[in-house]
């Protein structure tokens, strides 16, 4: 009886620690915008803003070890575009057709 209860309890604590992993989220910036809510200037200051978080991104985890400065300048730049891409969906200009 006791090797049941151990057998599931193990089990149950694999399971659990499986469904804790959290997955990997991609940076696209203004993806779910449609055309006519940003400018094409303002498309193509968010595609800038994806290359250069990309960049910095490898050169933070070129020697392998992402450093805790490293890991806040990344954020801090996710945090930036999604301001900007906040920005650009809620200001009053509009595509003209």
């Amino acid at each position: 009886m006791k090797k049941i209860v151990a057998l599931s309890l193990i089990l149950l604590l694999i399971s659990v620690a499986a469904s804790a992993q959290v997955g990997v989220r991609k940076h696209r910036p203004g993806r779910n915008c449609t055309r006519n809510q940003i400018t094409a200037g303002e498309r193509a200051a968010l595609r800038q803003d994806v290359v250069r978080y990309k960049m910095l991104q490898r050169r933070s985890q070129r020697d392998g070890i992402v450093t805790p400065i490293e890991r806040r300048r990344i954020q801090r730049a996710k945090t930036e575009t999604r301001r900007d891409v906040f920005r650009f969906k809620h200001n009053p200009r509009r595509r003209l057709i």
